[in-house]
């Protein structure tokens, strides 16, 4: 009988949280995991592990949080796992060339795009805040660049008009971890190819500035972006002065007037003026309070106006 593959995984984000609770589940086994260390979280401040250290840890893999897995602490715990694969994805730190040579096998990577579209860090929330319909994930084999790695698999899926990240973000690991396991158990047969040079654009991250709303830009801009960020860190807007953060939207046609206008329909409805429509607020959270849906929202309130200032 074949010996599993020593697999080490790489990943801090939410993103790499799903991977890694998908492989669990189908029983993979995994020899080390590699995440970022505790940061600083909440109103105390305290340490908090990130949520790959959580499931990881309470599935009883080893785990290591060095500073940069490339210095040599990191490194050697990392090399004397002998690993025939890296998985890695969402990690957020750079890794060495060196390091890279370690895998007798190869260094994988699992990124939430169609490569060589939406290299970075942000590739998920960036397709979406410019409303692309289309994405996917793809595997590839790391090299030194930043994901500019030969592809070795490559699958595409919809984006549909309301999803928000984090649905969009489930359905991509759940793609991500069925391609992963298929270059795992496959990688012999399988041949990498280099990105293609056309196509290329970049996915940097998200600045808190961008989570605010400008109801003077495109209506349909502003629906995309708030899916994009939904549910975490959340678009921002005031609505007469209170804080809230929509949550989904929609765009809708039509001239509703001046942007930021606040129009409620039939005590259910809940959309705002923008630049060559109307932003329908499917769900909200006001500060401090729960996520709701729209109709929920107006039997409380009964905003007038939307605005980036408070």
């Amino acid at each position: 009988m074949e010996e599993p593959h020593r697999i080490v995984f790489f990943g801090s984000g939410d993103f790499a949280f799903l991977i890694l609770k998908n492989l669990i589940e189908k029983g993979v086994r995994i020899e080390l995991v590699v995440t970022a260390p505790d940061k600083p979280g909440g109103r105390g401040r305290k340490p908090r592990p990130t949520p790959v250290k959580v499931l990881a840890s309470e599935s009883g893999m080893r785990v290591i949080t060095p500073e940069s897995p490339n210095r040599s602490a990191g490194f050697e715990a990392i090399k004397a796992i002998k690993p025939d694969f890296f998985v890695l994805t969402d990690y957020g730190k750079i890794i060495s060339k060196r390091l890279l040579d370690v895998p007798s096998k190869a260094p994988l990577n699992i990124h939430p795009s169609l490569l060589p579209a939406y290299r970075g860090a942000a590739p998920m929330e960036r397709a979406m805040m410019a409303c692309e319909r289309r994405t996917g994930v793809t595997v590839m084999v790391m090299d030194t660049g930043i994901d500019t790695g030969p592809i070795l698999l490559q699958e595409a899926t919809r984006i549909s008009e309301t999803e928000t990240r984090g649905e969009l973000a489930v359905r991509l690991a759940e793609i991500g971890t069925r391609l992963i396991l298929r270059a795992i158990n496959e990688f012999d047969k399988l041949t990498p190819k280099p990105q293609p040079s056309r196509g290329v654009s970049y996915a940097p991250k998200i600045t808190k500035d961008e989570l605010w709303i400008d109801w003077n830009s495109s209506a349909m801009s502003i629906a995309c972006k708030i899916n994009a960020l939904s549910p975490r860190p959340g678009a921002r807007t005031y609505f007469d002065g209170n804080y809230v953060k929509p949550l989904r939207a929609r765009f809708v046609e039509g001239d509703w007037g001046t942007p930021g206008r606040v129009h409620i329909i039939d005590k259910k409805r809940l959309v705002v003026a923008a630049r060559g429509g109307g932003v329908e607020i499917l769900e909200i959270m006001p500060s401090g309070r729960r996520a709701m849906r729209a109709d929920e929202y107006l039997r409380g309130h009964s905003p007038l106006e939307a605005s980036s200032n408070q």
